[in-house]
């Protein structure tokens, strides 16, 4: 019954829906619009849509103006920034310095602030001269620009608040963004997201045209209905599982993902991870070189987020490989919320989660930097601030001596590689990158209808 209702309800939002409105589902619940504290992937969809950040990223990965104009890099190493003049907030007021450095420093000082956007600013300092926001970071300034593209900027005052290219409005069960006056001159009159956590549901209202776009997860036959096409990109998006127990448990999981996953269950959408850190990113596949052998323990217990019911499959494959060596992995599922909790605390034997990578290689320092917020394990090594001290472009030889230092005592092992297929409206113009149909300059702005 209550798929029925579901599905019903998206069907009659549909019919009174305006026909330039993209109509789209989130899969789980992404709480108030919040600047400051919003921190999962629905969370980083608002936030692409109703706000903008300094700069941003193109979907080949290149920087690109966003609130700034342009930039400078002092001999100091600071960035100084020059805003748009034109950048508004949706109550008319210009977008100023003042409103970028109460963003800076909400997310440092707000104890409940995102952990990506405060691991971006940590050991930053900021100011502004003649209403020029500048910033000055111990972080290669490269690095820096590419992570500001995740910190859009909010208000004053206000951590609802965006100058994005749509304006935000909550409505009963949806999520209503509406088109506005802005300089990446949006194509479409808006969007509206409704909760839709069942993948069946989601089929359904695509295959009957209520969904503009969506993402079926159905199986590796399934064909989109003629009003639709099917829309393929790799992600840098991986299931990570972090181990307390040292590199042990991961060399078992290394071996065990090689032959865990039937191809009928990955159904186009993943496939098995072959290194330690994306592929996507430029990163060589490597193995685990950690000395030693490990003996096969009779138990493990991996935790998880519950209610993704292809990845949860996905794992019943991964306990009945782990079985065939004689170890019992028992998979507990947890609400999200819960499992972030066990991961900041460190209470865990192995624990997986998806983790979606900012565009460059500079995100998996987010794994060995002590402040890193994927630093779950409390990673350390001696040489490591020496390394990371020679990584100026991508490229550049010191990445390969951070990932011997990695691979030696390595604390998460990926196990999966995902890439996005979705259905999309045949009337619909969308540009895809590696970022998803979103999180790229200029993202929805750039949609049009044919």
């Amino acid at each position: 019954m209550r798929l029925a209702l579901q599905v019903l309800a998206l069907a009659l939002a549909a019919l009174l829906a305006p026909a330039q409105v993209v109509e789209e589902s989130l899969q789980a619940d992404p709480g108030p619009l919040d600047f400051i504290q919003g921190d999962s992937y629905e969370q980083w969809i608002l936030q692409s849509l109703a706000g903008d950040a300094l700069v941003g990223i193109r979907p080949d990965g290149a920087l690109t103006p966003r609130l700034a104009t342009r930039w400078t890099l002092g001999a100091d190493g600071t960035l100084t920034f020059t805003l748009r003049a034109d950048a508004r907030f949706p109550d008319g007021h210009a977008v100023s310095a003042e409103d970028v450095l109460w963003t800076f420093r909400e997310i440092l000082n707000n104890p409940r602030a995102s952990a990506t956007k405060r691991a971006i600013l940590d050991g930053a300092s900021f100011g502004e001269r003649q209403g020029r926001p500048w910033i000055r970071s111990p972080k290669p300034p490269g690095r820096l620009l590419l992570e500001l593209a995740r910190v859009p900027i909010a208000q004053r005052g206000q951590p609802g608040q965006g100058s994005g290219p749509f304006a935000f409005r909550p409505e009963p069960g949806a999520w209503v963004f509406t088109r506005r006056e802005h300089f990446l001159r949006p194509r479409i009159d808006g969007l509206r997201f409704r909760l839709l956590p069942d993948p069946a549901a989601v089929l359904t209202a695509l295959r009957k045209g209520w969904l503009t776009l969506g993402a079926p997860q159905a199986g590796p036959d399934t064909e989109p209905p003629p009003t639709h096409r099917s829309l393929a990109q790799p992600l840098h998006a991986q299931f990570v599982v972090w181990s307390r127990l040292g590199p042990g448990p991961l060399r078992l999981l290394e071996r065990w993902r090689r032959d865990a996953f039937p191809a009928r269950l990955l159904g186009g959408t993943a496939r098995p991870s072959r290194g330690l850190w994306p592929e996507t990113l430029g990163f060589p596949a490597r193995a685990i070189q950690a000395e030693g052998t490990s003996a096969t323990p009779a138990q493990l217990v991996l935790h998880h987020a519950a209610g993704d019911a292809s990845l949860e499959r996905l794992l019943l494959a991964l306990r009945e490989r782990a079985r065939r060596d004689g170890c019992n992995l028992q998979l507990r599922p947890l609400e999200q919320g819960l499992l972030q909790e066990r991961l900041q605390k460190g209470e865990f034997q192995l624990v997986g989660s998806v983790v979606f990578f900012e565009p460059q290689p500079w995100a998996v320092l987010e794994y060995l930097e002590p402040s890193g917020p994927m630093n779950f394990t409390g990673w350390r090594h001696p040489g490591l601030e020496a390394v990371t001290a020679r990584l100026r472009q991508p490229g550049d030889a010191a990445w390969g001596d951070l990932q011997t230092l990695w691979a030696r005592a390595p604390a998460a092992l990926p196990l999966l590689d995902f890439q996005s297929l979705l259905w999309v409206d045949r009337r619909l113009q969308v540009e895809s990158s590696p970022m998803g149909l979103y999180l790229h300059t200029p993202g929805a702005a750039g949609w049009r209808w044919r």
